[in-house]
């Protein structure tokens, strides 16, 4: 190993002359962040060395670009590509780095806006004054850059963004020669609960990349310092009081409207709540002037129209008539539902009828040459919808790819039509809205046509290509004209396995469908991509139903503009009217509103960048919180397998055995599956106060996924609350992995009602806990140590395979995986909590040869 190298200053460059990031390189020295606690398997506090310093590491820091904000307002943006330490460039320049282990802040600096300067004065700014929600931060090679690519509003991983950044492969770049990646993601424990939760791997263990020579970062902060108290490094000190915190003003909606209606413990009424050590503004409470609840705004915010607007959604049915609470109630709901249903029609023709030999209600039917008739029928007619067996239907998204199909019964055939941009690979996936509900898909690539199951790497990896499936399709013809190829094949109804979809005449009448283009004819990382909605229609004209499926809400700012509405995909239970799911979890099953816009309270969708948390008529202090986040980056130099020892002979790849280190693969999946977040609501409603989301919840009932012990509410005693009184909220999740080993699992919650997350193998039928991972919360100590802040969380991650560790737990083929999450709820509710599971592992099989040759190698270097 090269020796440490000794601090040789700060090095920057400034953004158009305003926003200046720095860098430095340091010798040895001890943790940023002071020392961790790390867990393994059900045991906590387990004897691993978690000093960096100590392990003979060396590191680097980088600082962001300045963030300032006022109270209450929300940051939460790209903040550009920035260069790291010139020497570390030139000492890894066509080498490779092993970042062991990192460690985050945020820090006020000296001179204002001048970071790295003097970092000795650096001065962490409490997380009860600038919360940290979440961060995304990439370690960018020479090969790699950063990319802005449109997404699916839909895309829960995207929290309802039209944007976001990615890493990616430079066109043209060659690969690394040892195999190892271009760049590197940083995400785990992300929260609240970074700065006290370990991000260091195992001795052996890294995650690597080649030619290191940038960084970038994508933060999300809350504002939550109260401007009474002020906002600078001097000022570190006050309003700290007996409970460590001194709220300002919140919104209504904030906390369930409990601090308005003075009922959180020693709040007084009014806008600014009482004894508490958080603010609730940090679960994104919606509020008056985005998205806020009419049962808080029943007049709308300042601006006068509703910030919550009610409308419904609309689904075909072939067969059947719909149910007596989906009938369309009007003529004008009617034809606005046809248009958006995704009919192929060259025109739509609207017309209002009283017929008793036409179903009840909305109706659409194919007519010749490609028009169609939206029919509303005023007659409560007896009349069902009877399609015929061939159905055909076909829709272009906005991204230019258009997909057809026809299903005929009797020669079991469905017939796909695809088209798309000649220049590059198109695709579409059936029966989703995201890549993380892992569709079958058909994708076009040139001249090679194949089946691919998406997003099976994790659901926050929904940019994974997923996993090649067995052909299952016959191309018919495959032909180019104006730049437009399209592709017609067949195959039968019934998908070749499992993860083949299956069609059916009886079900499939509305699909959701997924599309993406390429940026070539190589199958990688879509160029853009954007849902749409398919409705096949019978090929004779027989009539399809049109069935209400109930209401949609709009999300709106103050004065009715910038609405927007979404559905998650929400977990379905194990068991329910469709049948027997899997993977399943609990949030459809207790009703969370996270899961549509129509009941949606509070958490990311109301929290985007620039918002301002309060309501309308509550003014915004002019006086900005200025910081900066800063990372510390531990790393060795990475040797291939022949440089490692001579006794080893391994593959020079970086999962190969024999080398420095085995790169850990990022492994995510979360608890509150394809909903990216959910609600915790109180566990009991609250007499003359409302529930958002559960509007009409019964008194002294516990709420959905609520378990209580002692003397508590009752309907008879709506009001007891016993001091024996303890109430549980707990949400699960079944799903399986497929291949890995886990090293790292870092849990992501919030402050401040997280109990513990815990991980499950669950092969045998009996549950074995692989990794439980219990909160530490602060005691209010700031004194001696600045991050004890009262009630904000440490959550340390499970660690395998090492000094004081529990063997690395082996996942082989679809193992079946469970997840717990628990959180008080006793008397107050959180909106927007997580239960992400933020894991590395490294590929199985030949696990056990790997291992054997890394821990060979780590002792030959020792």
């Amino acid at each position: 190993r090269s020796e440490p190298y000794k601090r040789t200053g700060c090095f920057g460059s400034s953004i158009r002359g305003s926003m200046p990031p720095f860098a430095a390189i340091f010798a040895l020295a001890a943790n940023m962040n002071g020392r961790y606690s790390v867990s393994s398997g059900g045991r906590h506090d387990v004897p691993f060395n978690d000093d960096y310093a100590s392990r003979g590491l060396e590191y680097f820091d980088v600082w962001s670009p300045e963030i300032a904000t006022h109270y209450a307002e929300v940051f939460w943006t790209d903040m550009g590509t920035h260069p790291i330490p010139p020497e570390i460039v030139r000492r890894f320049a066509n080498k490779t780095m092993a970042i062991v282990g990192y460690e985050m802040d945020q820090v006020m600096v000296q001179p204002t806006g001048k970071p790295g300067v003097h970092p000795e004065k650096d001065v962490s700014v409490p997380i009860n004054w600038a919360y940290n929600h979440h961060y995304e931060t990439w370690l960018l090679g020479a090969a790699a850059e950063m990319e802005r690519v449109s997404v699916d509003p839909n895309d829960v991983s995207s929290h309802g963004a039209a944007t976001r950044m990615v890493a990616r492969h430079r066109a043209g770049a060659a690969a690394s020669p040892d195999g190892a990646p271009s760049s590197q993601w940083f995400s785990e424990g992300n929260g609240g609960e970074s700065r006290k939760s370990f991000h260091g791997y195992p001795a052996g263990f890294a995650q690597l990349v080649r030619s290191p020579r940038a960084w970038h970062t994508t933060p999300m902060q809350i504002d939550i310092r109260n401007r009474d108290c002020g906002a600078t490094p001097d000022d570190v000190a006050r309003c700290s009081g007996p409970h460590g915190f001194t709220p300002g003003p919140e919104p209504r909606q904030a906390r369930y409207g409990l601090a308005v209606a003075g009922l959180v413990p020693g709040g007084p009424k009014g806008g600014v709540p009482g004894a508490t050590n958080y603010s609730g503004l940090l679960e994104c409470p919606c509020n008056g002037r985005y998205g806020g609840d009419p049962a808080f705004y029943p007049d709308g915010g300042k601006g006068g129209s509703r910030t919550r607007v009610l409308t419904h959604d609309f689904k075909g049915v072939a067969v059947g008539a719909c149910g007596a609470a989906a009938h369309v109630l009007s003529a004008e709901a009617c034809f606005g539902a046809v248009a958006q249903l995704g009919v192929n029609a060259t025109s739509i023709r609207n017309e209002t009828v009283h017929s008793s030999s036409l179903p009840r209600g909305c109706s659409v039917s194919r007519g010749a040459r490609g028009a169609s008739s939206a029919t509303f029928n005023t007659a409560h007619s007896t009349v069902s919808c009877e399609a015929g067996a061939r159905r055909v239907g076909q829709v272009t998204s906005l991204v230019g790819v258009t997909l057809g199909i026809a299903l005929d019964a009797a020669s079991d055939a469905a017939t796909l039509t695809l088209s798309g941009p000649a220049g590059g690979w198109f695709g579409a996936g059936l029966h989703a809205l995201v890549m993380s509900d892992q569709p079958y898909t058909i994708v076009v690539a040139g001249e090679e046509v194949f089946e691919q199951k998406l997003g099976t790497c994790g659901e926050e990896a929904q940019h994974c290509a997923g996993t090649r499936l067995a052909a299952s399709v016959t191309v018919l013809s495959d032909s180019v004209s104006g730049g437009v190829r399209t592709v017609e094949m067949s195959r039968p109804l019934r998908g070749r396995t499992d993860d083949h979809y299956s069609f059916s005449l009886a079900a499939n009448t509305t699909l959701n469908l997924i599309t993406a283009v390429g940026y070539s004819h190589a199958f990688g990382h879509h160029k853009a991509h954007h849902h749409a909605t398919l409705t096949l229609t019978d090929a004779a004209g027989a009539p399809t139903c049109v069935c209400d499926q109930g209401g949609r809400g709009d999300l709106c700012h103050d004065g009715g503009t910038g609405c927007a509405h979404f559905v998650k995909e929400c977990a379905p239970p194990r068991h329910d009217a469709a049948g027997e799911h899997y993977p399943f979890g609990d949030l459809l099953e207790q009703r969370n509103p996270t899961c549509s816009s129509m009941s949606y309270a509070g958490g990311l969708r109301c929290c985007g960048h620039g918002r301002i948390m309060l309501d309308a008529d509550q003014p915004v202090r002019p006086e900005l919180l200025r910081y900066h986040h800063k990372y510390r980056f531990w790393f060795e130099e990475y040797l291939p397998a022949p440089r490692a020892h001579a006794a080893v002979q391994a593959p020079a790849a970086p999962s190969g055995g024999g080398a420095s280190h085995l790169n850990l693969e990022r492994i995510y999946y979360m608890t509150e599956a394809s909903a990216g977040e959910y609600d915790v609501p109180p566990a009991f409603a609250t007499p003359s106060v409302p529930l958002p989301g559960y509007p009409s919840w019964p008194l002294g009932v516990p709420t959905p996924g609520t378990s209580c012990t002692g003397s508590c509410p009752t309907p008879e005693q709506p009001s007891r609350f016993g001091a024996d009184c303890e109430c549980v909220h707990t949400i699960t999740y079944h799903w399986s992995i497929d291949n890995k080993s886990l090293i790292y699992a870092g849990g992501h919650c919030h402050a401040p009602s997280c109990l513990d997350i815990s991980l499950y193998r669950n092969d045998t039928g009996t549950p074995q806990l692989l990794c439980r991972q219990a909160t530490k919360y602060g005691a209010g100590d700031v004194k001696h140590d600045k991050f004890d802040e009262a009630d904000f969380v440490a959550l340390p991650p499970c660690l395998w395979e090492g000094e004081g560790l529990d063997p690395a737990p082996w996942l082989g083929p679809k193992t079946p995986m469970v997840s717990v999450k628990r959180n008080r709820n006793t008397r107050l509710g959180h909106f927007g909590e997580m239960a992400s599971w933020q894991m590395r592992g490294i590929p199985f099989p030949a696990h056990r040869a790997q291992l054997a040759d890394r821990k060979a190698a780590v002792v030959a270097r020792s």
